[in-house]
């Protein structure tokens, strides 16, 4: 599974699991394991004393409290079933599903911790604490409220737009709060509660998937004869980086078609966050708004086309409805190098005719940030074709470095013999005429 691509296999159609949920299961793991071992039954170490001070001596006024008590009933394992209800009500099943799933076994896993840790509540172990409410009673760590909320919140993010979910996650930070303003718990506690519910959410997404972004082929079909295109024929593709993509005209020339929804996994904080201590150098994939996205995408094509460089027509790029975006452009007929059989298969003359597209690109002070296999398309007659600027940018020296660095890479992994440029020498040789839309014809493609 590639970093930012979803995996497939043995899910349902529309769903699909996720590199981010394997982030956020190391990472609320990583969590669980270090609270765990850095607090100590029988006292509270002085930063961790000090936090909790802050939030539990707030001086809310005393109305305040029904809210608060109102926010903590989302961490008990009543709010389970009513979740599970509303989403069944929204028909919303596996959604319903995931929350039983997720919220309900790590209320029993929370427990059992309890057990383990054997770490009393604030009360017993500072002093000077002020409770609100009935005094829990147990053991503190880990905050089974904490755990549900957070698990909650975490499996249903990709059931939800972006407004939903940024309630759902505010809901669930108040929980953790809340039981620390009304003395039930201390930091380590509500941390290591916040990390098991995010695991638990994780792992039900890897087990069973979470949904895909969709793009209705019919919504796509009615924007294209909106604006005047003929959509016959009009096929999915296949996903791609935070878009879905079709086709048109399989037996003549056709349309390539990106739509770009508003809402996409690859936005996830923790996901976003290690892919930049894993990369630390790499520059920040653009992630803004649908129609900023294709508008860039389509700028960056026709700077491309104008200095020369072998790009397909840009031919729309605007708004369809609901916060997602629409580019049209002319469709190649050809093949990516990164389908299947490409490697070994690109020759001397290919190789050469591929970094000549990327020079007059560079030249025109364009990078196109993004030059991987499946971004390099071969058309039927063997002339490569520069695709997907929607990383691309106004160059400087560090961004043409490293484009040339990715290209060398991507050609080093394709190489094959000699036998395109010994071809090319041989045309050279007859005198052959270069096919229409060759370099130096002028003639566009």
């Amino acid at each position: 599974m590639t970093a930012g691509r979803a995996a497939t296999w043995g899910l349902p159609a529309g769903y699909a699991r996720h590199p981010a949920d394997v982030v956020s299961l190391v990472v609320g793991s990583g969590v669980v394991a270090l609270t765990t071992l850095a607090i100590h039954a029988n006292r509270v170490g002085t930063r961790e004393a000090d936090l909790f001070r802050v939030v539990n001596d707030l001086a809310l006024p005393g109305w305040t409290y029904p809210a608060v008590w109102l926010v903590m009933q989302l961490g008990v394992i009543g709010a389970v079933p009513l979740v599970a209800a509303l989403a069944v009500a929204t028909r919303r099943l596996r959604l319903a599903l995931d929350a039983l799933l997720a919220a309900g076994s790590i209320y029993m896993i929370a427990k059992l911790i309890k057990e383990f840790v054997q770490r009393g509540r604030p009360r017993t172990l500072l002093e000077g604490v002020h409770v609100l409410g009935e005094p829990a009673r147990g053991l503190g760590y880990v905050s089974g409220h904490s755990a549900v909320a957070v698990a909650l919140a975490t499996v249903a993010g990709p059931y939800l737009g972006r407004t939903a979910r940024r309630v759902a996650w505010t809901l669930a930070v108040l929980v953790c709060l809340a039981r620390m303003y009304v003395g039930a718990h201390l930091p380590f506690d509500v941390l290591g509660g916040a990390a098991l519910g995010l695991s638990a959410g994780a792992l039900v997404h890897l087990a069973l998937g979470a949904p895909v972004p969709r793009v209705p082929p019919g919504a796509v079909r009615r924007a294209l004869e909106a604006r005047g295109f003929d959509p016959a024929g009009l096929r999915p593709l296949g996903p791609g980086r935070r878009s879905a993509r079709f086709v048109t005209g399989d037996d003549g020339p056709g349309l390539f078609v990106k739509t770009v929804v508003a809402e996409w996994r690859d936005r996830d904080l923790l996901y976003r966050g290690w892919r930049r201590l894993r990369a630390p150098t790499a520059r920040t994939r653009r992630q803004g708004p649908s129609l900023h996205e294709v508008e860039h995408e389509a700028a960056m094509a026709l700077l491309a086309a104008a200095a020369g460089v072998r790009t397909p027509r840009v031919l729309l790029a605007g708004a369809y409805g609901r916060g997602a975006a629409l580019l049209v452009q002319q469709r190649i007929h050809g093949r990516t190098l990164a389908e299947p059989g490409a490697a070994g298969q690109v020759g001397g003359a290919l190789a050469d005719e591929v970094r000549r597209q990327v020079g007059l690109l560079h030249a025109a002070g364009i990078a196109h940030g993004d030059l991987e296999p499946a971004n390099i398309v071969v058309d039927g007659e063997g002339w490569p074709w520069l695709v997907d600027f929607d990383q691309a940018a106004v160059a400087d020296g560090p961004l043409i470095a490293r484009d040339e660095s990715a290209l060398s890479a991507t050609l080093g992994r394709l190489a094959g013999p000699d036998r395109d440029r010994d071809r090319s020498a041989a045309r050279a040789e007859r005198g052959d005429g270069a096919p229409s839309g060759a370099p130096g014809t002028g003639q566009p493609r």
